[in-house]
């Protein structure tokens, strides 16, 4: 439930999120970006559902795009993340420099991985101060962006994360209205359009849900969700191939849920 929204300045809100990471069970924090269609309200709601599924001890904030809430204005919402692209840039340097974190992880969905790709093809962790946190996983849950651009990205954004995962799925709705808007394939697209990149861990999860809802009751420990896997991958940094419900392809390439 979401009880109460205030505004902060931005010192305010860094001082308080610095006391209260002191004050948390793990020194870490987790920045969720929310997609297409998904306003103030479910994004916050959704944040804290991802944090209580995943067990996460540290603290979760929100990263949201002023989306426009509503289906049938895709493009308004296309033209309001790319626009919001620098602004999240900066929202991720002030969690890794000011607010005391050890480790920083992102969760983005569907078009929310947009700034997430574009702000990590211009890190450089040399530019940060000293004791600013790592940056340690990057989820990418279904992303709406170009598979070309991605593959593009991803080769200058290679090595500035502890670990990439990709999770793709054939089935996503937000990646189905994508595709019907711009006929080009998405790097979150599975089948015959999976997106396989160094650097990247590419999972299809067609036989899971991409939609990181889990607004009616918890998905952790279920193999309905890919919050299930995201757990060990931000909790315990275990590889593919350590974690409990994949399995490799024959390739060896990427990797697949289990029967």
């Amino acid at each position: 439930m979401l009880l109460d929204v205030n505004s902060m300045a931005r010192d305010e809100f860094v001082s308080e999120l610095r006391g209260s990471l002191a004050s948390a069970g793990e020194n870490d924090a987790l920045v969720f970006i929310h997609g297409y269609n998904v306003g103030f309200a479910d994004a916050a709601r959704r944040a804290a559902q991802i944090a209580f599924d995943l067990k996460f001890s540290g603290r979760t904030l929100l990263y949201s795009w002023a989306s426009a809430g509503e289906p049938h204005k895709y493009t308004v919402d296309e033209a309001t993340v790319e626009w919001s692209a620098p602004h999240f840039e900066a929202f991720l340097r002030l969690a890794l420099t000011e607010i005391g974190a050890r480790a920083v992880h992102v969760v983005a969905h569907s078009m929310g991985n947009r700034p997430l790709v574009r702000a990590l093809e211009r890190f450089d962790a040399s530019t940060l101060p000293p004791g600013a946190a790592t940056l340690r996983q990057i989820i990418l849950a279904a992303p709406d962006v170009d598979s070309d651009t991605f593959r593009q990205l991803a080769a200058a954004f290679k090595g500035r994360a502890q670990g990439v995962t990709l999770y793709a799925s054939s089935r996503d709705l937000a990646l189905k209205v994508s595709k019907a808007v711009h006929g080009y394939r998405r790097a979150g697209d599975a089948g015959d359009a999976l997106v396989i990149v160094d650097g990247v861990d590419t999972v299809d999860a067609t036989k899971v849900d991409t939609s990181l809802l889990g607004l009616r009751h918890s998905y952790f420990g279920s193999k309905r969700s890919i919050l299930s896997d995201i757990f060990h991958v931000i909790t315990q940094g275990k590889a593919p191939d350590l974690r409990f419900d994949l399995e490799a392809t024959p390739a060896g390439k990427y990797w697949l849920y289990r029967e």
